[in-house]
């Protein structure tokens, strides 16, 4: 082989030599490269638990005056109302006049019969009471004088406790209250017993809540927290009646709770969580929960990688929040940092 050609051969060789190793450095940087784009993130994570969890139903309703606590004032006879002196919502003390009323025509003529028949029965008795003396009257005649005395005197009583004989009188609050509602008028001519004014005794009120039939079962005795959708601090307290029988417009059922004396205005608003039962299941920090437009997942964290986990949410405990999906108690979860993880994202986890 001459040394030209020679020459060339080694020169081909080094060409080619040149061009592999070129190549080779240009598939290195390629994979240097491809590593370093590859995406990393940074979480801090935490351990799903296996807890007890109360069962609770959320439902609602007013504050209502405790039909326990209900006090009416009522009309003592036959009477023409003159003045309603409170208005309702109002908070009345104790003997603080409420209506003020005049006796109808018809309970004065019923006052006036009451004297005179007392008058009589008296006058009878003495006349009576003369005849046995001189022995012209039996034993069993003065006894139905003194019998017809005391009939004639108890109905003058009544007359007199009703108000009989005043031309006008100040119907008062039995007991100190709020007034829930006002049914007479002034001029009103209202009959013996009928309602007047309605009152919640102070620190009486209830909260009546609309049950759903098919939302659990409930008892008196079950555990509620109720909240004003007004807001405010939650009151604890337990149902004390549930009815069994829906209501034909709103297919709820009745029940009623204490409001312990927490200060809530009667027809105000309320939503009472009822603990209804208990049972086990997972919980997770709420920051760990992602919701976004694929439905609520989270992330859970192995081999230095996210795996993302679609999931259903149950109640909210504050800083945790029931999770129910293909998670094992103990599973590691992406909290700080889990909305910026893509599935099988390689992470770095930071220590808390």
């Amino acid at each position: 082989m001459s040394r030209n050609r020679l020459l060339g051969v080694a020169v081909a060789v080094l060409v080619l030599v040149a061009v592999v190793a070129v190549v080779l450095m240009r598939r290195a940087g390629g994979g240097a490269a491809e590593a370093d784009a590859t995406p990393t993130a940074v979480v801090t994570v935490a351990a799903a638990r296996s807890e007890t969890l109360q069962d609770v139903v959320s439902v609602y309703g007013v504050v209502t005056a405790d039909p326990a606590g209900a006090m009416t004032v009522a009309a003592p006879k036959q009477v023409i109302v003159l003045r309603v002196l409170v208005r309702s919502g109002q908070t009345v003390a104790a003997g603080q006049p409420v209506v003020e009323v005049a006796s109808a025509p018809g309970a004065q003529l019923a006052y006036r019969q009451a004297v005179d028949a007392a008058a009589f029965a008296r006058t009878e008795l003495a006349r009576v009471q003369r005849l046995y003396d001189e022995r012209l009257a039996a034993n069993d005649q003065l006894a139905a004088a003194k019998k017809a005395l005391a009939d004639a005197e108890a109905a003058l009583a009544a007359q007199q406790q009703q108000g009989g004989g005043h031309a006008s009188q100040s119907l008062t609050a039995p007991a100190a209250g709020i007034v829930t509602s006002v049914s007479a008028s002034p001029g009103d001519h209202v009959a013996q017993d009928a309602p007047l004014v309605v009152l919640a005794r102070a620190g009486g009120e209830a909260v009546k809540l609309g049950l759903e039939p098919s939302a659990g079962r409930f008892a008196p005795g079950q555990a509620v927290t109720i909240r004003s959708v007004a807001g405010g601090p939650p009151i604890q307290s337990r149902l004390t009646m549930v009815g069994r029988a829906a209501d034909q417009t709103t297919k709820t059922i009745d029940a009623i709770a204490s409001l312990n004396g927490a200060p809530l205005a009667i027809g105000a608003g309320v939503q009472g969580d009822v603990v209804t039962g208990v049972h086990t299941g997972l919980v997770a920090p709420r920051a760990a929960v992602v919701f976004d437009e694929t439905g609520p997942h989270l992330f859970t964290i192995s081999g230095g990688k996210a795996h993302r986990i679609f999931v259903q949410i149950g109640l909210d405990h504050g800083d945790e929040i029931e999770v129910r999906g293909a998670i094992a108690p103990g599973a590691a979860i992406a909290v700080e940092g889990a909305y910026e993880l893509q599935d099988g994202m390689a992470v770095k986890v930071r220590a808390k």
